[in-house]
């Protein structure tokens, strides 16, 4: 079997002749049918009958289930990205905007698509290791290099002190982290309440700014 990964370029973009309508509604399917079976128990039929399309027509928008699997990971890393950190271009006191972020961030990796999601590309991680390297490059990395930039600008702007922005991104994140995500990760919890969200997040940016804040 080929790697999902790299089978069709992740997140290949609509080709001539395509119905963007249709391509999403194929993937709308997809997604049904591998949260529902994984990778390895989807099948072509599966998705296209989910999808509500024949299967000659899925396979004129997706060459194969590597290609179809790739792109809705790289559909779902994209708009979770373009939809997190948007606030981050917003005006405002670092503090606030931070909290903010971080508060979002962490609804959205405890909510249940984003956990089932990511428990099905750390399961077919093991077999397909590119396929967790294309999705790392698609969201985490895509993600850490916008909050990256948010913190280089603050320093541009003298609020903050940092040398490794990049760095510094992954630091806010693993302490907007602490002791929700592993848990969820683990189904030790099932999802966290506003009042503990918020609870974490606001300790994590005390944190973050006693070692950065100018």
């Amino acid at each position: 079997m080929t790697n999902p990964a790299s089978s069709a370029g992740v997140g290949a973009s609509v080709a001539a002749g395509e119905d963007p309508a249709k391509r999403l509604q194929i993937l709308a399917g997809a997604e049904r049918v591998f949260l529902a079976e994984g990778y390895e128990g989807a099948s072509m039929s599966m998705i296209a009958r989910a999808a509500g399309v024949s299967k000659g027509t899925l396979y004129v928008y997706f060459t194969n289930k590597e290609a179809l699997f790739s792109d809705f990971i790289e559909v779902q890393c994209r708009a979770q990205t373009d939809t997190l950190y948007e606030g981050l271009m917003a005006a405002g006191p670092v503090e606030e905007l931070l909290r903010e972020f971080g508060r979002r961030f962490v609804r959205f990796k405890v909510g249940d698509k984003a956990h089932a999601i990511e428990r099905l590309v750390i399961g077919e991680a093991a077999k397909f290791p590119e396929l967790g390297r294309a999705f790392y490059e698609a969201g985490p990395k895509r993600g850490l290099a916008r909050l990256a930039a948010f913190l280089r600008a603050r320093v541009e702007a003298g609020e903050l002190d940092i040398d490794d922005p990049q760095l510094a991104a992954d630091q806010f994140l693993g302490l907007c982290f602490a002791d929700l995500i592993l848990k969820r990760r683990m189904s030790v919890i099932e999802t966290a309440t506003p009042q503990r969200i918020a609870y974490v997040v606001d300790h994590a940016v005390d944190v973050f700014l006693k070692a950065y804040k100018v």
